[in-house]
């Protein structure tokens, strides 16, 4: 090799390395943007909210006193856990550690995940059957629904629920989502972590212009509220068996975060304050900002009348002349104000906006900073809406009605003497007499399911207590099922049908199933065979009423938790139309 070729190999391996230590040094030097500008003056304070977490009541790396420390740390003044499923969490709710817990669940259904905020209480039943009883159930236990990771890459995760009725909102950013969706970028990040895992969990971050784009599209029928969740469970699966901490939860809670407006400073009395804070997630009166990349707690946007009335995220307003959106406050240098209608671009300005607007619309604000794919603050939208075009979006985000009073009705006849008999797995244990006669609510015997599941152990087996009926029916012509039912308790329970399906390995019959909650008052419960589904693998595709086999009313451990005794009482059992 000639002595200018190896000056030059040596010249060029320097720069590389000098280079090298130049990408070195900004990553771990790198910290959150400055911020410069006015603090909003609107009346509000700012309280800083990461939601969406997992701790080792489910699926997450750590306990819960652990997840509450992180927080404290982080700086984040409410905390929403919400394992898989359950609220065993709720011992930890209210004041800990001077942050505000909530405890909620992530509701796993056929259709995708849904995101049960701040549940008032822990029930005896278990969260299951379609998605539209988990939102109900959301709804009964007065938490706040979102989709969970409703655009995730992962098929068996996405929101296949859009269109569900009620006022659910959206998680627009999901922590684990990004991960997915960052490919090469989170080879990157794992690289860099250990340097500054708060600059490589960011740099992993994709675009959402996808997700932004879909929620407009839902924005264009009805109000949406717009989430951001940590899914945070700081641990990272390796095998089946193996799993390692990362990321962790301080970290992630330090990424994107919800900034809520309340009229007035969280008092430190937990009942008050987690009812500002529902409230708040409820009327979408609140913005996401990525923390980690600028602080985010002192943006603003709002939309002023002629008479100077500020209306803000959430908020519903009058058509007029005179109204402006303004948005700003304090912001990294160079950042765009984007203002959209209906989902475009209206107006952009440097660190500020005050423009007039046109006329009725979604109007809501994105701020971004050069250099990044994602954007710094998005805001929950104002509407500008007349009178009966807000009544109208209303009724299409509304809560399903209750079904309509049957115009035919007729009970189901039953040759067998009980109609029903017990059955159950060998640790649970039933009350022998299923039939209390002429109690039920039009003087009819009524049917009883005196139960108690097998309690929990080391590996829990499947344990289930059942009324069967199993008389061959032809229900051509009827629309569903109804029956009166009542509890000592508030359970939730499976009706089943079996029809014939040879191709199941099921002694060739297929199990159909639908899910009703009890209360401990008689109520109709009416279930269309519309709602039945079945989770049979050699499925014929659908319900077939003419061969109707069985009929049954099962508890089991995925609805009621094991160890739960009770006892629920059922009449007028029959179809209708």
């Amino acid at each position: 090799m000639s002595p200018g070729r190896g000056r030059l190999r040596e010249a060029l391996l320097l720069a590389a390395v000098a280079a090298g230590a130049f990408l070195l040094l900004r990553v771990a030097l790198f910290g959150p943007l400055p911020v410069v500008g006015e603090a909003p003056r609107d009346g509000f304070v700012r309280v800083t909210v990461v939601v969406h977490v997992h701790t080792t009541l489910s699926d997450g790396g750590g306990a819960p006193d652990e997840v509450i420390r992180a927080a404290r740390e982080a700086g984040v003044a409410v905390l929403g856990i919400t394992d898989h499923n359950n609220l065993d969490a709720k011992p930890f709710e209210g004041y800990r550690d001077g942050v505000l817990v909530l405890v909620g669940a992530e509701l796993s259904t056929p259709v995708g995940h849904v995101l049960g905020l701040g549940l008032e209480r822990d029930p005896a039943f278990r969260f299951n059957g379609d998605a539209l009883d988990a939102l109900d159930d959301v709804r009964h236990l007065g938490g706040v629904p979102f989709a969970a990771h409703p655009f995730s890459a992962r098929a068996d995760l996405r929101w296949g629920g859009f269109e569900l009725p009620g006022p659910w909102g959206l998680e627009l950013l999901n922590g684990d989502s990004d991960a997915r969706a960052a490919g090469p970028r989170l080879l990157l990040a794992a690289a860099s972590y250990r340097l500054n895992p708060d600059y490589a969990l960011l740099a992993a971050t994709a675009s959402i212009d996808e997700a932004l784009r879909r929620w407009d599209g839902m924005l264009a029928a009805r109000d949406v509220v717009g989430l951001a969740g940590a899914d945070a469970h700081s641990r990272l699966a390796i095998t089946r068996t193996r799993s390692v901490r990362f990321p962790s939860y301080a970290a992630l809670f330090r990424q994107a975060r919800n900034h809520l407006l309340l009229p007035r400073p969280l008092t430190g009395e937990a009942a008050a304050d987690r009812r500002a804070v529902l409230d708040s997630f409820r009327r979408g009166r609140f913005y996401i900002g990525r923390d980690a990349l600028a602080p985010a707690d002192a943006f603003s946007f709002a939309v002023v009348d002629g008479e100077g009335e500020r209306f803000t995220l959430g908020d519903q307003v009058e058509p007029g002349n005179g109204l402006r959106a303004i948005a700003g406050g304090r912001v990294p240098t160079g950042t765009r104000i984007v203002l959209l209608r209906d989902g475009k671009v209206m107006a952009e300005a440097p660190s500020s906006l005050d423009v007039p607007l046109p006329g009725a619309g979604v109007y809501r604000v994105e701020a971004r900073v050069p250099g990044w794919p994602v954007p710094w603050v998005v805001t929950n939208p104002v509407y500008v809406f007349d009178a009966a075009t807000r009544a109208s979006r209303l009724a299409r985000g509304a809560w399903p009605a209750p079904l309509p009073p049957p115009q035919e009705t007729a009970p189901l006849t039953f040759t067998s003497d009980p109609p029903f008999t017990a059955e159950h797995d060998p640790g649970s244990t039933m009350d022998t007499s299923v039939v209390a006669p002429k109690t039920g609510p039009s003087g009819a015997d009524a049917y009883t399911l005196g139960f108690r599941l097998a309690p929990p152990g080391p590996e829990q087996p499947f344990t289930w207590c059942a009324l069967v009926n199993r008389e061959t029916r032809d229900l051509t012509g009827w629309t569903g099922l109804r029956f009166q039912v009542r509890a000592d308790g508030e359970y939730r329970l499976w009706v089943q049908l079996r029809d014939v399906n040879p191709a199941s390995t099921d002694d060739g019959l297929e199990w159909w199933m639908a899910s009703a909650r009890t209360s401990t008052e008689w109520a109709e419960v009416q279930l269309p065979f519309s709602r039945f589904r079945t989770l049979n693998p050699r499925s014929d595709g659908r319900l077939d009423p003419d061969e109707t086999q069985a009929v049954v009313i099962v508890l089991d451990h995925a609805t009621v938790k094991p160890g739960t005794r009770g006892t629920i009482w059922f009449a007028d059992v029959g179809v209708y139309r």
